[in-house]
Parts: structure tokens; sequence; C-alpha cells
């Protein structure tokens, strides 16, 4: 397995949700403090983040398990 690979592509996927994931953030957020936004928009927005965010936790918890098996094949 090239985990060196898989790490930089999975970098480079983190990076843009996370990128989308703030984005949805601040759309949720301004949704919120938008007195004439309705409900359901405001629900998707925020569930649309949500989603996001724990794609993005998804990915970090991959890279960390790649990270770990690449430090127990190099001792």
């Amino acid at each position: 397995m090239d985990i060196e690979g898989r790490l930089r592509q999975l970098e480079r996927h983190y990076r843009a949700t996370l990128s989308a994931s703030v984005a949805a953030k601040a759309t949720y957020l301004a949704l919120v403090g938008e007195p004439s936004a309705l409900p359901p928009t405001v629900d998707r927005a925020k569930e649309r983040w949500q989603q996001l965010d724990a794609l993005k936790r998804g990915i970090a918890l991959e890279m960390a398990e790649l990270e770990e098996l690449e430090h127990e094949s190099t001792t």
C-alpha cells in the first residue's frame, strides 16, 4: 500500500471539505440571522454544514489511522 500517496490524497480531500464546511457554516449562520429566511431553508443549510463537518472528521480519522500504520511499519 502506498501510504504516502493515500495520505496526500486524503489531505487534498480534507482541505477541500474543510473549505466547503466553512462556507456551509457561514451560509447557515447568515440564514439564522436573517429574519426573512424560511425555516426549511435554514434546516437544509444546517444539515449541509453538519454533513460536511462529519465528512471532514471522518477524513481526519482516516488520516490519523494511516499515519499510525505508517509509524508502525517504520519501527
